[in-house]
C-alpha cells in the first residue's frame, strides 16, 4: 500500500501512469466502449477497471497526474451522435467539475472529438482503461502533462 494514492488505483493502473510521458495519452472507456479492439488494432496497452465508474476513476487519476498544459484541451469527450442529439448526459457535467478541481483552465479545458475520430485517436493512445461505467457517452481521454 501507498499513502496518498487513491485505492482503486490498481498497481497496473499506477504502474502505467508511471511509464507514461508527457504528451502521452489514456482512455477511460465506458463499459459500452469496445475498447480492447481498439487497443489490439492500436498496439497499445489495455487494463480493466470493472466495477470502477468513470467519475472515481478520472479523479483517482488525475489526483497522480497533470493534464498537458502545452495543448490547449488535454481531455477529451466522445461527442454525441446526430440521432442523440436531444439526449441528456449528465455525466459530462460530473467530468466537467472533475476536471475543474484539478485544472485550472476547469471546462476550458475539455474537448470534444466526433465518435469515429475518438475511436481513432483511442487506438493511438498508450493504454485504454475499460471502466465499469454504465452511463453512455462517458468514454474520456486524458492528455498527461509535465510533472514539475
Amino acid at each position: 500500500m501507498l499513502i496518498g494514492i487513491p485505492k482503486i488505483l490498481s498497481p497496473e493502473i499506477i504502474a502505467t501512469l508511471c511509464e507514461m510521458g508527457h504528451g502521452d495519452v489514456i482512455v477511460l472507456g465506458d463499459a459500452n466502449f469496445p475498447g480492447k479492439r481498439f487497443a489490439t488494432e492500436g498496439g497499445c496497452k489495455f487494463l480493466r477497471a470493472d466495477g470502477i465508474s468513470g467519475t472515481a476513476l478520472l479523479d483517482a487519476i488525475l489526483t497522480v497526474i497533470p493534464c498537458d498544459t502545452y495543448v490547449e484541451r488535454p481531455v477529451m469527450l466522445m461527442q454525441k451522435m446526430d440521432r442523440d442529439a436531444d439526449l441528456s448526459i449528465p455525466i459530462w457535467d460530473e467530468y466537467q467539475n472533475i476536471v475543474a478541481r484539478h485544472d485550472d483552465r476547469g471546462a476550458n479545458a475539455i474537448g470534444f472529438y466526433e465518435r469515429f475520430k475518438f475511436y481513432e485517436e483511442s487506438a493511438k493512445s498508450y493504454c485504454i482503461i475499460q471502466t465499469g461505467e454504465e452511463a453512455i457517452y462517458a468514454n474520456v481521454m486524458i492528455q498527461k502533462g509535465v510533472i514539475k
